[in-house]
């Protein structure tokens, strides 16, 4: 029996908390992601928007990437980043504010789902590389791939209603099989659908919305098990307090599934442990506080005085 019926349709899709406009993100991925684009139209489109200067600016001359001067333009504050950090860095700055909020419905506490977020982009990252994947596209599966749950909470919020799993998030397999007895779908297909009305592509979206089942995402079939793969990695990655730090041991299911041997396997958590305190030194404490995250954030890149070691 469906207790709250969702209608992915009439679900609001725009989030007020984002400096950035979620659909000027998919242009740019599509762009970066492209070998084929002039360069000049990354930088005119980042130009042409004042978010999005102001956080590569903020970003270029924080603490990690500045090269010992100020950088005043954005031609200089792109060519010290780099056309594709510069996306990554757009993107996870730009979802840090609505990821950093705790997801009750799904027992999550502030900055949880970002962090889980984040160490799942960097999985993906990694993965997609061994596997011969755009690595772009990769990290924007990753990162969004729950996005969906804030939609459930955020309608389940304007309606009054709490929800509680008997499952936690890491089995969220388990999860997927509540959400569809109690909404009628899952967190993928809210996220999918979301993703698609924001213009992001097939690319990207098909996997989001078969990450429960990869056998039905066609082409994109790849891409959909890799999710599985870079979400059993998050507990290896952070310590969320669902799955517990690094796991005691290498696991093993991974190790067979990647081909690697313990060695190599230890190597790879380790650069993606390293890729995550990056990710957190550039953003600073997501946990939403008196100052508010984006003011946090603001001043991690404005004047943080951290260096995470590369």
């Amino acid at each position: 029996m469906i207790n709250y019926p969702l209608n992915v349709e009439e679900l609001v899709c725009d989030l007020e908390e984002m400096s950035v406009a979620p659909q000027i993100l998919p242009q740019l991925q599509a762009m970066v992601s492209d070998c084929n684009t002039n360069p000049d139209e990354i930088r005119e489109m980042i130009r042409l928007d004042a978010a999005l200067s102001s956080m590569i600016l903020k970003t270029a001359n924080s603490a990690y990437f500045n090269p010992g001067y100020h950088i005043d333009s954005i031609d200089d504050a792109i060519m010290q980043l780099g056309f594709n950090d510069v996306y990554q860095i757009l993107t996870m700055l730009a979802f840090s504010d609505i990821m950093a909020k705790p997801l009750e419905t799904y027992a999550l506490g502030p900055g949880q789902f970002w962090r889980r977020s984040v160490a799942c982009a960097l999985a993906m990252e990694r993965l997609a590389r061994k596997y011969g994947e755009d690595p772009g596209v990769a990290y924007t599966i990753g990162l969004l791939h729950g996005i969906g749950m804030v939609f459930i909470e955020k309608e389940l919020s304007s309606r009054g209603k709490e929800v509680a799993f008997q499952n936690s998030l890491p089995e969220d397999v388990a999860i997927a099989s509540e959400e569809m007895e109690i909404f009628g779908l899952t967190h993928a297909k809210v996220g999918a659908a979301v993703m698609r009305r924001w213009g992001f592509s097939d690319e990207i979206v098909v996997p989001v919305y078969n990450q429960f089942e990869p056998s039905e995402a066609g082409n994109h079939e790849r891409m959909a098990c890799l999710i599985s793969f870079a979400k059993r990695m998050i507990g290896t990655i952070i310590d969320d307090g669902l799955g517990g730090v690094a796991m005691p041991g290498p696991d093993p299911l991974l190790i067979a599934l990647l081909h690697l041997s313990k060695e190599e396997y230890q190597k790879v958590v380790l650069a993606l442990r390293e890729g995550f305190a990056k990710a957190q030194g550039l953003v600073g404490d997501v946990t939403p506080g008196k100052k508010g995250v984006k003011k946090a954030v603001e001043s991690k890149l404005g004047y943080g005085n951290r260096r995470i070691g590369s």
